[in-house]
Protein backbone atom coordinates (compact mmCIF):
# COMPACT_ATOMS: atom_id res chain seq x y z
CA UNK A 1 0.00 0.00 0.00
CA UNK A 2 1.58 2.93 -1.22
CA UNK A 3 0.83 6.12 1.45
CA UNK A 4 2.90 8.97 -0.13
CA UNK A 5 1.31 10.90 -3.45
CA UNK A 6 4.00 11.66 -5.83
CA UNK A 7 3.65 15.44 -4.73
CA UNK A 8 4.64 14.40 -1.28
CA UNK A 9 7.89 12.58 -3.21
CA UNK A 10 8.56 15.43 -4.44
CA UNK A 11 9.03 17.24 -1.46
CA UNK A 12 10.78 14.69 0.80
CA UNK A 13 13.14 14.57 -2.53
CA UNK A 14 13.53 18.32 -1.78
CA UNK A 15 13.59 17.99 1.92
CA UNK A 16 16.96 15.39 1.00
CA UNK A 17 18.97 17.51 -0.46
CA UNK A 18 18.00 20.39 1.79
CA UNK A 19 19.93 17.89 4.56
CA UNK A 20 22.57 16.52 2.29
CA UNK A 21 23.49 20.37 1.72
CA UNK A 22 24.05 20.97 5.31
CA UNK A 23 26.10 18.13 5.85
CA UNK A 24 28.23 19.41 2.96
CA UNK A 25 28.01 22.93 4.96
CA UNK A 26 29.30 21.31 8.35
CA UNK A 27 31.89 19.08 6.40
CA UNK A 28 32.84 22.45 4.88
CA UNK A 29 33.02 24.59 7.83
CA UNK A 30 35.27 21.69 9.57
CA UNK A 31 38.00 22.25 6.84
CA UNK A 32 38.00 25.18 6.23
CA UNK A 33 39.25 28.60 8.11
CA UNK A 34 36.36 30.56 8.38
CA UNK A 35 33.83 30.79 11.69
CA UNK A 36 30.10 29.06 10.63
CA UNK A 37 26.63 30.58 11.21
CA UNK A 38 24.04 28.13 9.99
CA UNK A 39 20.68 28.73 11.12
CA UNK A 40 17.09 26.79 10.43
CA UNK A 41 14.26 26.50 12.18
CA UNK A 42 14.46 24.52 15.37
CA UNK A 43 13.85 20.39 15.25
CA UNK A 44 15.39 19.83 11.95
CA UNK A 45 18.35 17.98 13.08
CA UNK A 46 21.23 20.56 12.75
CA UNK A 47 22.76 19.75 16.00
CA UNK A 48 22.86 15.58 14.92
CA UNK A 49 24.19 16.47 11.57
CA UNK A 50 27.11 18.74 12.81
CA UNK A 51 28.20 16.64 15.66
CA UNK A 52 28.03 13.58 13.22
CA UNK A 53 30.15 15.18 11.39
CA UNK A 54 32.85 15.95 13.94
CA UNK A 55 32.94 12.37 14.50
CA UNK A 56 33.28 11.25 11.56
CA UNK A 57 36.55 13.76 10.71
CA UNK A 58 38.16 13.55 14.06
CA UNK A 59 37.49 16.90 14.77
CA UNK A 60 39.15 18.37 17.62
CA UNK A 61 35.98 20.50 19.14
CA UNK A 62 34.41 21.17 22.21
CA UNK A 63 30.42 22.78 22.90
CA UNK A 64 29.11 25.09 24.35
CA UNK A 65 25.18 24.55 24.69
CA UNK A 66 22.06 26.03 25.96
CA UNK A 67 21.09 29.98 27.09
CA UNK A 68 23.69 31.87 27.79
CA UNK A 69 24.44 35.40 28.98
CA UNK A 70 27.50 37.09 27.27
CA UNK A 71 29.53 36.74 30.60
CA UNK A 72 28.50 32.95 31.24
CA UNK A 73 30.03 33.21 27.69
CA UNK A 74 33.51 35.22 28.37
CA UNK A 75 33.50 32.55 31.08
CA UNK A 76 33.11 29.19 28.97
CA UNK A 77 35.69 30.57 26.20
CA UNK A 78 38.03 31.44 28.95
CA UNK A 79 37.85 28.32 30.03
CA UNK A 80 38.04 26.66 26.59
CA UNK A 81 40.87 28.91 25.89
CA UNK A 82 43.10 28.43 28.64
CA UNK A 83 43.09 24.38 28.23
CA UNK A 84 43.64 24.86 24.75
CA UNK A 85 46.83 22.89 23.30
CA UNK A 86 48.94 24.10 20.31
CA UNK A 87 46.42 23.04 17.85
CA UNK A 88 43.33 24.73 15.87
CA UNK A 89 39.93 24.32 17.42
CA UNK A 90 36.45 24.03 16.81
CA UNK A 91 34.39 25.65 19.34
CA UNK A 92 30.63 24.27 18.45
CA UNK A 93 27.71 27.23 20.01
CA UNK A 94 24.71 24.90 19.39
CA UNK A 95 21.41 27.00 20.84
CA UNK A 96 22.76 29.59 22.57
CA UNK A 97 19.73 32.13 20.82
CA UNK A 98 20.03 34.18 23.93
CA UNK A 99 23.04 35.20 23.38
CA UNK A 100 22.35 37.27 20.97
CA UNK A 101 19.27 38.78 22.24
CA UNK A 102 21.27 42.14 23.47
CA UNK A 103 23.04 44.32 21.14
CA UNK A 104 25.71 44.44 23.51
CA UNK A 105 26.56 40.75 22.57
CA UNK A 106 26.03 40.97 19.28
CA UNK A 107 28.59 44.34 19.41
CA UNK A 108 31.02 42.00 21.25
CA UNK A 109 30.94 39.10 18.92
CA UNK A 110 31.73 40.96 15.76
CA UNK A 111 34.36 42.92 17.30
CA UNK A 112 36.05 39.76 18.64
CA UNK A 113 35.61 38.13 15.28
CA UNK A 114 36.75 41.00 13.13
CA UNK A 115 40.09 41.58 15.32
CA UNK A 116 40.53 38.03 16.84
CA UNK A 117 40.18 38.44 20.68
CA UNK A 118 37.41 38.04 22.89
CA UNK A 119 36.88 41.54 24.83
CA UNK A 120 34.78 42.26 27.90
CA UNK A 121 35.27 45.40 29.27
CA UNK A 122 33.11 46.19 31.98
CA UNK A 123 34.09 45.64 35.48
CA UNK A 124 33.40 41.99 36.67
CA UNK A 125 32.55 42.95 40.45
CA UNK A 126 30.13 40.45 42.01
CA UNK A 127 29.74 38.31 38.84
CA UNK A 128 33.43 37.45 39.53
CA UNK A 129 32.89 36.40 42.99
CA UNK A 130 30.35 33.83 42.47
CA UNK A 131 32.48 32.27 39.80
CA UNK A 132 34.01 28.65 40.72
CA UNK A 133 37.56 28.36 41.73
CA UNK A 134 38.62 26.92 38.14
CA UNK A 135 36.80 29.23 36.17
CA UNK A 136 38.47 32.25 38.38
CA UNK A 137 41.91 30.79 37.62
CA UNK A 138 40.68 30.78 33.70
CA UNK A 139 39.35 34.43 33.19
CA UNK A 140 42.19 35.85 35.67
CA UNK A 141 44.90 34.90 32.66
CA UNK A 142 43.32 36.89 30.75
CA UNK A 143 43.06 39.69 33.08
CA UNK A 144 45.66 42.70 32.57
CA UNK A 145 46.88 45.04 35.59
CA UNK A 146 45.40 48.55 35.47
CA UNK A 147 42.56 47.55 33.33
CA UNK A 148 38.75 47.04 33.62
CA UNK A 149 37.53 43.43 32.33
CA UNK A 150 38.89 40.52 30.13
CA UNK A 151 40.81 40.36 26.72
CA UNK A 152 40.72 36.57 25.21
CA UNK A 153 43.24 35.84 21.84
CA UNK A 154 41.27 33.45 19.84
CA UNK A 155 43.73 32.58 18.01
CA UNK A 156 43.17 29.24 16.55
CA UNK A 157 39.99 28.96 17.24
CA UNK A 158 37.09 28.81 14.98
CA UNK A 159 33.32 29.02 16.38
CA UNK A 160 30.18 27.15 14.20
CA UNK A 161 26.82 27.87 15.43
CA UNK A 162 23.88 26.51 15.22
CA UNK A 163 20.92 28.49 15.66
CA UNK A 164 17.38 28.52 15.53
CA UNK A 165 17.91 32.88 15.71
CA UNK A 166 18.28 33.91 11.82
CA UNK A 167 20.37 37.39 11.81
CA UNK A 168 19.44 40.36 9.47
CA UNK A 169 19.90 40.73 6.30
CA UNK A 170 19.76 43.87 3.84
CA UNK A 171 16.12 42.84 3.37
CA UNK A 172 15.72 42.98 7.20
CA UNK A 173 17.15 46.40 7.18
CA UNK A 174 15.67 47.84 4.68
CA UNK A 175 11.76 46.59 5.84
CA UNK A 176 12.83 47.80 9.51
CA UNK A 177 10.35 49.98 10.76
CA UNK A 178 11.99 51.91 13.43
CA UNK A 179 15.79 53.87 13.84
CA UNK A 180 16.50 51.32 17.16
CA UNK A 181 15.07 48.39 14.41
CA UNK A 182 17.41 49.60 11.84
CA UNK A 183 20.60 49.97 14.26
CA UNK A 184 20.28 46.41 15.51
CA UNK A 185 19.83 45.31 12.14
CA UNK A 186 22.97 46.62 10.75
CA UNK A 187 24.87 45.41 13.50
CA UNK A 188 23.60 41.99 13.19
CA UNK A 189 24.73 42.17 9.12
CA UNK A 190 28.32 43.12 10.39
CA UNK A 191 28.04 39.93 12.51
CA UNK A 192 26.56 38.04 9.42
CA UNK A 193 29.51 39.22 7.39
CA UNK A 194 32.06 38.14 9.66
CA UNK A 195 31.23 34.62 9.33
CA UNK A 196 29.97 31.97 6.51
CA UNK A 197 26.13 32.41 7.10
CA UNK A 198 24.00 29.61 5.75
CA UNK A 199 19.83 30.12 6.46
CA UNK A 200 18.00 27.14 5.77
CA UNK A 201 14.66 29.52 5.96
CA UNK A 202 12.77 26.55 5.55
CA UNK A 203 8.81 26.60 6.07
CA UNK A 204 5.23 24.82 4.82
CA UNK A 205 5.84 22.12 2.26
CA UNK A 206 9.69 22.32 2.04
CA UNK A 207 9.85 22.29 5.86
CA UNK A 208 7.63 18.98 5.93
CA UNK A 209 9.71 17.53 3.00
CA UNK A 210 12.94 18.34 5.45
CA UNK A 211 11.08 16.24 8.33
CA UNK A 212 9.79 13.49 6.40
CA UNK A 213 12.86 12.54 4.84
CA UNK A 214 14.60 12.07 7.73
CA UNK A 215 12.03 10.39 9.30
CA UNK A 216 12.08 8.28 6.41
CA UNK A 217 15.83 8.07 5.47
CA UNK A 218 17.47 8.86 8.23
CA UNK A 219 15.24 6.99 11.23
CA UNK A 220 15.71 8.82 14.60
CA UNK A 221 16.67 5.94 16.75
CA UNK A 222 13.84 5.96 18.90
CA UNK A 223 11.87 5.22 15.67
CA UNK A 224 14.25 2.03 14.55
CA UNK A 225 12.22 -0.80 15.07
CA UNK A 226 9.48 1.11 12.99
CA UNK A 227 8.36 -0.60 9.61
CA UNK A 228 8.53 1.27 6.67
CA UNK A 229 5.00 1.45 6.06
CA UNK A 230 4.47 3.24 9.65
CA UNK A 231 6.89 5.68 9.06
CA UNK A 232 5.08 6.58 5.62
CA UNK A 233 1.60 7.02 7.95
CA UNK A 234 3.40 8.99 10.14
CA UNK A 235 4.55 11.52 7.84
CA UNK A 236 1.24 11.65 5.77
CA UNK A 237 -0.84 12.24 8.47
CA UNK A 238 1.93 14.99 9.63
CA UNK A 239 0.98 16.79 5.79
CA UNK A 240 -2.51 16.29 6.11
CA UNK A 241 -3.07 18.00 9.11
CA UNK A 242 0.01 20.50 9.00
CA UNK A 243 -1.59 23.60 9.26
CA UNK A 244 -3.26 22.18 12.84
CA UNK A 245 0.05 20.28 14.24
CA UNK A 246 0.63 21.54 17.70
CA UNK A 247 4.73 21.33 16.25
CA UNK A 248 6.74 21.17 13.29
CA UNK A 249 9.66 18.88 13.95
CA UNK A 250 11.29 15.43 14.22
CA UNK A 251 10.41 15.19 17.97
CA UNK A 252 6.90 15.48 16.94
CA UNK A 253 7.23 12.57 14.69
CA UNK A 254 8.80 10.60 17.34
CA UNK A 255 5.71 11.47 19.53
CA UNK A 256 3.68 10.09 16.93
CA UNK A 257 5.52 7.16 16.87
CA UNK A 258 5.82 6.34 20.65
CA UNK A 259 1.59 6.68 20.60
CA UNK A 260 1.26 3.91 17.53
CA UNK A 261 3.34 1.89 19.83
CA UNK A 262 1.47 2.18 22.89
CA UNK A 263 -2.11 2.22 21.41
CA UNK A 264 -2.14 0.42 18.39
CA UNK A 265 -5.27 0.04 17.86
CA UNK A 266 -6.65 3.84 18.78
CA UNK A 267 -3.79 5.44 18.22
CA UNK A 268 -5.61 7.98 15.47
CA UNK A 269 -7.88 8.89 18.11
CA UNK A 270 -4.77 9.93 20.26
CA UNK A 271 -3.04 11.53 17.76
CA UNK A 272 -6.50 13.86 16.54
CA UNK A 273 -7.17 14.57 20.11
CA UNK A 274 -4.05 14.97 21.44
CA UNK A 275 -1.91 16.15 18.75
CA UNK A 276 -3.74 18.72 16.74
CA UNK A 277 -4.31 22.33 17.84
Amino acid sequence: MKLLSETQTLFINQGALNRKRLRMTAQRAITNNRHTYIFSPPGLGKTYTIEDEFKKQNTNWVDIKGNTSLWGFIVDIAQIVSNKDDDDLIVFIDDCDTLLTQTDSINTMKIALKDGVLEYKKPLGPQYAMLQEDQKIAIDQFRKEGRTGVSIPLDGVRFIWASNYKLADQQDSANAKSERQQQRCIHEEALRRRMHTLDYDVEGDIKWGWIADCVLNETPPSMQAAERIELEQIVSWMHSNWDSLKEHNISFAEKLHEEMKMDSDGYLTIWELDYLI
